[in-house]
């Protein structure tokens, strides 16, 4: 059937919108199989690589999901374990505020009896603890039972992506024409090829980066350095952004430890210099410029993820972005899309 572009734009507007619904009514099975697509996608090398050195597949797959749910428990510990201790030290950073707070005020001759009244009345340290980790979990069983549901979903869905990757191939095979295989198949290759290298490239790059900024906060002496190292590499993921994001809580932190102003002052340069270092170039260095993505899609993309997914969909949407960037480059029909995507 012949469509004029009229209606072929708004097909496609009211395919976005559709596909919208559909994300956000369905978000507690796509959540977890997105999450489960990317981990098998980055995970896929570390399986082939068992595979070369005679383990079996189905060992070498359930090898790489009991590390992943290491990785992860870890995480979680250390999670655990800093948010109770930030609710134990939270006094000490409340008096800091609140004289430095003062400070400030008398810098500008602002009358401190009546904000003082009211400070004194905020009982800080009760609210911080009632949105403490342990006190949530404790009062959010359902909660916690959903968290333990995506868990069990995301290694589901590994399992099957995982073992199946080699049958999906032959699949190809024997749904398309005989002339039409050899291209259809090296196109998906090259999906495959080019969006793993991007997941496992970014990933190396943060995870490079959240241990250069996890070093530097240790060297310092500021608190909490692992979880601030660990919120760095998650917010690598998100172009610009989430650097910024990334280097704004231990600087604040570190101007309520320290009594002067150097040692904070040389935390927020360190960080500013390796997150520069590692955004301008190291990553296009290794990623290449065919990847870039237009700072208007990569907004709207992180408005429209984390709008259905929340968090979760903030760090998913530059992903799902340089997946469509990258699916649409190969398909000849679909080249201006990329091109339109791009960010040169």
């Amino acid at each position: 059937m012949n469509h004029s572009k009229p209606t072929t734009v708004l097909l496609g507007i009211l395919v976005l919108i559709a596909s919208g619904v559909i994300f956000f009514y369905l978000r507690g099975i796509l959540r977890p199989f997105f999450v489960a697509v990317f981990l098998s996608i980055l995970l896929d090398p570390l399986v082939d690589l068992l595979r070369k050195i005679k383990i079996p597949k189905a060992i070498a797959v359930f090898i790489v999901l009991i590390f992943t749910f290491a990785f992860l428990f870890l995480l979680g510990l250390i999670v655990y374990a800093s948010v109770t201790s930030f609710s134990d030290e939270l006094p000490k950073y409340e008096a800091k505020f609140t004289i430095m707070f003062q400070n400030i005020l008398r810098q500008f001759n602002i009358p401190l009896e009546s904000l003082n009244t009211y400070l004194q009345q905020l009982d800080w340290e009760s609210a911080i603890k009632d949105l403490s980790l342990p006190s949530f979990i404790s009062s959010g069983v359902g909660t916690f039972f959903q968290f333990l549901i995506n868990v069990f979903l995301v290694i589901l869905f590994m399992i099957y992506i995982l073992l199946g990757k080699d049958s999906f191939f032959d699949r190809i095979r024997r749904a398309f024409e005989t002339d039409g295989t050899a291209r259809v198949t090296n196109t998906v290759k090259n999906i495959n090829d080019e969006i793993q290298k991007y997941l496992i490239v970014k990933t190396i790059i943060s995870l490079i980066t959240g241990i250069l900024a996890t070093v530097v906060l240790l060297i310092f002496g500021v608190d909490f350095a692992v979880v601030w190292g660990m919120l760095t590499f998650l917010l690598n993921f998100i172009p610009s952004v989430g650097s910024t994001i990334a280097t704004i809580p231990p600087i604040l932190l570190a101007l309520l430890q320290f009594d002067s102003l150097m040692r904070p002052l040389w935390v927020a340069v360190s960080l500013l210099v390796i997150q520069m270092t590692m955004g301008n170039f190291v990553e296009p260095k290794f990623m290449g410029k065919h990847l870039d993505l237009s700072p208007l899609i990569v907004i709207l993309f992180l408005i429209f993820w984390g709008y259905l997914w929340g968090i979760v969909g903030m760090i998913l949407a530059v992903p799902i972005a340089a997946t469509i960037k990258i699916v649409t480059a190969n398909i000849p029909s679909l080249r201006p899309v990329s091109v339109f995507m791009g960010g040169t």
